[in-house]
Parts: structure tokens; C-alpha cells; sequence
């Protein structure tokens, strides 16, 4: 079955009502102020919006009450069209936890978080039945940890059985879910980094750990690397360090400061002053948008055991996107050549030039073959993770981070 598209569905929405000169009345429900915030600043332009804030899930009480002031706190804040009202809901954990009996278990995403979908959903569309409201809906279309799909299905259900409409949506499209980033850094919003519930608490605290567990690793791998004057430098000692060890000697084309081929090729190593080289990033991703981030092996000289994307230099004659397939293959054995790849734009660098492209591709972590003098491990990450990822790179500046995000919001819009 096709997914629809709920992003195209609320447009028509909206363009309908102005075409009436109607401003509706409509019950949001929020799980969070973050989740919320672009959802606000979008619908209040259209609608007259009353946060409902009903989540007897989170757990425990203070983190409920401390989520429900930085809801408050938001909505204050906001300076909109139509003004925004809030509505707190009766705190019941004890019914989420009868709902989740037997759930426990089951990993975030699965068919727990669906049955607390429909019970906060369900709760929202008796309070807009009950209070005259001409929508309702939820913000939590917006993360991309949310089945928009599955969210839409439980609104349109409870539309039908309740005699409410559902203001259908999928808030992560247009932009959603990264504007909400950037609207929490604006108004300093605490983001908690799990869901809310118990369940979901426990298995981001394991992720913690065995977070912990690696990175004490990488760091006794990674103890002098923060030293190094200039990550040209230390490719070139791996490169250097690697002659002699039966492996190929790579030849590239050199660049001029356009980015175009000068018609002289160097063997690797530091090209010369004026003279620049051509990398490539490629980011490979999952049709359940989740990313693929691997782990430098240990003996790498240059930020070994960190997280990174596949990447590599072009070699001479080699078109960048044909790199891209080529250190896609070598280095995790998964091969792009029946793929389409999405150019997303070059940086250029202190003696090179950065090319970028996306790729879907329905793999999972057992169909990768690593290459073990640069591939120590491999893992999926959603786009929040990637881009927090990123972020934290000393290697990625301001504009390598604008093109990423764009990259990043086309593949949660499509």
C-alpha cells in the first residue's frame, strides 16, 4: 500500500478554510514544548490552537511537571497570529502502565508506543467533542522516532467513532522537525532525551551505557589525536604508513581553487599550496530513514575509533560519484551501482574539495562486509542522532552543517 502524504492533505486544509476566511478552532495535543513549537508557529497563522497537554506516560512526576512549565513557558514566548490557549489533562500514569501490561519489553517504536498513541489521541478527541472544537490533533508527527502513517490511521479512527475531524499532518515535512531544533536552541527549551515513559527511559539509559562502554575505548585510542595541527598531516602519515603493506598506491588529479582539473596528478599525501584534492561523503540511509554511521578502525592514525560517514578521496580519472560507489563497496561491502545517489553539493576545504551525496538503499547492519584496516564497526542512527553527530565534528564548520541539514530535511520530506 502507498503511504499518503498528510503533509499534502493539511495544505489543502488550510487552503480551503482561508478560501472560506474561516479561522477553526483547534486541540492540539502536545507531548512536549520542543514537539510543539513548530507546530505553533506554523498552524497558529490558521487556526485558533488550545495545547491540550495529556500524557500519563511520562515518568516519573517531577519530569511531568517539569515538561508541563516548559510547555506553559513556550506558548508564552510565542509572538503569533491567533493567540494560544493551554489546557492541562488529568495525570494518570497508573492508566498507561495498565495499558502497557505485558508491552514492557517491546522496543520504542513498536506496537506500545502505538497503543499510547491512540490513548492520548482518544483522550484529545473527547475533550474536542466535549468542548466544541472544529479539529484536533497531535504534534507528534513531528519526531522522526513517530510513525506519521500510524498516527494518521488511530486520528482518522477516532474521527469516525467520536464525530470529531482530525486535522491529519506529518509535522516533520517542510522543514518540521529541524525547525523545531532550532526553535528550542532560540527559547533554551529542555529537550529530554527519551520519550517520556518509563520503558523508554530504561532503553536509552542502556544506550548510555554501552556509549560509555565505547567511548572509554576510542579514548585510549584517540589521546594524542586532538593534537594533531592539521587532519592533511595525519592523512598523510597514514597513507605514508601504509606503503610497503602490499596495498595499492593511490594516484589523484589535482585541483585548481575553482575545483576544476588542473591535468597534473599527485601520488597521496599533502597537496601542494594553491593545489587541492577531491573527497567524497556519502550518506546511506535506510527507507525507514535511519542512517548509517561507521566506526574508524583503531589503528587508524588520523581520529581513529570515531564515528563517521563512508568517505575517501577520487582518484585520478574517477568522477566523485563513481568514488562514492567505490569506497561505499570497499570499505562496507554494500554495493550502490543499481543505486541512484543525490548530489547535495561540495565544500571546500583547507587543500580539497568535500563532494556530497545521499543514497537510499534497503540493507541492514548483516548485509555490510567491513574492511578491517578502516571499518571497525557499523551502526544505524535516525537523523537526529546523525546530525548531533555531526555537529560535534571539530571537522564540520557552519556551511558543511547548513548543506547537511538541508540534505538531512529533503530525505524526512520524501
Amino acid at each position: 500500500m502507498n503511504k499518503i502524504n498528510y503533509q499534502l492533505a493539511l495544505d489543502k486544509i488550510i487552503e480551503e478554510n482561508q478560501k472560506q476566511q474561516k479561522v477553526p478552532s483547534l486541540l492540539m495535543h502536545s507531548c512536549c514544548a520542543p514537539c510543539s513549537s513548530y507546530c505553533l508557529t506554523y498552524l497558529a497563522q490558521y487556526f485558533r490552537i488550545t495545547i491540550f497537554y495529556y500524557n500519563p506516560n511520562i515518568s516519573p512526576e517531577t519530569e511531568y511537571k517539569k515538561r508541563v512549565k516548559e510547555q506553559i513557558r513556550l506558548i508564552q514566548s510565542l509572538d503569533v497570529k491567533y493567540p494560544i490557549s493551554f489546557v492541562e489533562g488529568t495525570y494518570e500514569p497508573e492508566k498507561f502502565y495498565e495499558m502497557a501490561k505485558g508491552l514492557e519489553e517491546v522496543k520504542e517504536g513498536g506496537i506500545r508506543c502505538f497503543a499510547c498513541y491512540e490513548m492520548r489521541q482518544r483522550e484529545a478527541a473527547y475533550y474536542a467533542k466535549e468542548h466544541g472544537f472544529d479539529y484536533f490533533t497531535t504534534t507528534l508527527s513531528v519526531s522522526p522516532h513517530k510513525n506519521a502513517q500510524k498516527l494518521n490511521e488511530i486520528g482518522l479512527w477516532l474521527q469516525e467513532e467520536v464525530g470529531v475531524a482530525y486535522l491529519v499532518s506529518d509535522f516533520k515535512k517542510k522543514g518540521g522537525y529541524l525547525q523545531s531544533i532550532e526553535l528550542s536552541k532560540k527559547y533554551d527549551l529542555y529537550r529530554q532525551d527519551y520519550c517520556g515513559c518509563e520503558f523508554s527511559k530504561r532503553q536509552r539509559e542502556r544506550e548510555r551505557i554501552a556509549k560509555e562502554k565505547d567511548s572509554q575505548k576510542e579514548q585510549k585510542c584517540i589521546a594524542n589525536i586532538n593534537d594533531c595541527p592539521k587532519e592533511q598531516e595525519c592523512i598523510a602519515m597514514e597513507k605514508n604508513s601504509q606503503k610497503g603493506e602490499g596495498m595499492t598506491t593511490e594516484v589523484w588529479d589535482i585541483y585548481d581553487e575553482e575545483g576544476q582539473r588542473t591535468g597534473d596528478t599527485m601520488v597521496r599525501g599533502i597537496p601542494a599550496k594553491g593545489q587541492y584534492m577531491l573527497c567524497v561523503h556519502v550518506y546511506l540511509y535506510t527507507p525507514d530513514k535511519l542512517f548509517l554511521l561507521q566506526k574508524r578502525s583503531k589503528n587508524k592514525i588520523s581520529h581513529p575509533g570515531e564515528w563517521d560517514v563512508t568517505c575517501g578521496a577520487v582518484l585520478h580519472n574517477e568522477e566523485s560519484i563513481e568514488a562514492a560507489k567505490r569506497e561505499t563497496l570497499e570499505e562496507i561491502g554494500i554495493d550502490l551501482s543499481d543505486s541512484v545517489l543525490q548530489y547535495a553539493g561540495r565544500i571546500k576545504k583547507e587543500k580539497r574539495f568535500i563532494d556530497i551525496y545521499f543514497v537510499q538503499k534497503d540493507f541492514s547492519l548483516d548485509d555490510c562486509t567491513l574492511q578491517k584496516e578502516e571499518v571497525e564497526d557499523v551502526c544505524l542512527v535516525s537523523a537526529e542522532q546523525l546530525l548531533n553527530t555531526q555537529e560535534t565534528d571539530r571537522l564540520r564548520e557552519e556551511h558543511y552543517m547548513r548543506l547537511l541539514k538541508k540534505a538531512i530535511q529533503d530525505v524526512l520530506d520524501s
